[in-house]
C-alpha cells in the first residue's frame, strides 16, 4: 500500500474479528516497529506478546476493572443527560472492553528504564520525560501502521498503566521495566476508514506563533 493512504487510513480499531494472525505477518510487524528511532539509539522497548486466551481474558478483567471507573469519572461525571459525543464514547468503550479477549493478539509494551538510564520519578525524568517516551512510542506508531498496511487493525490504550503491578505480575516481568501501553491486534470487523480529524491549518505558525501559515500556499 502506499505509504500516505496507510497513514490516514489507519484509525483505532475497535471492533475484531476472532481470526488468528499469520506468525509470519506478526513478526513482520514487529520487526517493523523494531525500526523507529530512539534517543542513543537505545532500542528501549519490549513487546510481550499474548496470544493464550487465558491470558487474554485475564488482560480483559483488569482493562474491564479500570474502564468502568474511568468512564464514570471523565465521561458520564454524575450527568443524566449526556451528549451525542459522550454517548457514542460510552457505547464504543463498553464494546471495546467486553470483547477485547477475543482479539487474537496483545502487544503489551514495556520501556526498559536502565537502558534510558534515569531512574523513575525522578526530577531527573520529569526533567527528561519527552526523550524517555519519545524514545517508544515510535516504536508503538511503526508498529501500527505496519499492521494497517497489512490488513490488520490496531488500538492504542495506556488504561492498564494503573494496574502496573497486576499486568507485570500476570505476564512476569521484571520490576525495573515500565508498563507503558497495550495494543491489541487483529482484523477489524468493520472496513478501515480515514478517521475524523480537525483541519491543520488553524494549527499551523510560519516561524512564530503569532503568524498563521498562508492558505495560499495550500497544495490540499
Amino acid at each position: 500500500m502506499d505509504f500516505f493512504d496507510v497513514a490516514s487510513t489507519t484509525p483505532t480499531t475497535r471492533r475484531f474479528l476472532d481470526r488468528p494472525i499469520a506468525e509470519t505477518e506478526l513478526i513482520k510487524i514487529l520487526e517493523t516497529a523494531n525500526m523507529a528511532p530512539s534517543g542513543s539509539n537505545a532500542q528501549p522497548w519490549e513487546f510481550v506478546v499474548v496470544r493464550d486466551a487465558n491470558a487474554r481474558r485475564e488482560i480483559q478483567q483488569l482493562y474491564e476493572s479500570v474502564w468502568g471507573p474511568y468512564k464514570d469519572r471523565a465521561i458520564i461525571r454524575g450527568r443524566t443527560t449526556l451528549s451525542p459525543r459522550a454517548v457514542k464514547a460510552l457505547k464504543t468503550g463498553d464494546e471495546f472492553s467486553a470483547q477485547l479477549a477475543i482479539v487474537p493478539v496483545h502487544v503489551v509494551v514495556f520501556l526498559d528504564r536502565p537502558k534510558m538510564r534515569v531512574e523513575r520519578g525522578t526530577a531527573a525524568d520529569l526533567f527528561n520525560f519527552g526523550a524517555t517516551y519519545g524514545s517508544v512510542f515510535p516504536a508503538i506508531e511503526l508498529m501500527m501502521l505496519a499492521a494497517r498496511a497489512l490488513g490488520v487493525g490496531t488500538a492504542m490504550t495506556t488504561m492498564l498503566t494503573s494496574k502496573e503491578s497486576e499486568t507485570k505480575a500476570l505476564l512476569g516481568v521484571p520490576e525495573e521495566y515500565q508498563l507503558i501501553a497495550l495494543v491489541p491486534m487483529g482484523y477489524p470487523a468493520d472496513a478501515f476508514k480515514r478517521p475524523l480529524r480537525k483541519p491543520v491549518f488553524p494549527r499551523l505558525h510560519d516561524g512564530r506563533w503569532d503568524r498563521a501559515w498562508p492558505r495560499d500556499s495550500a497544495t490540499t
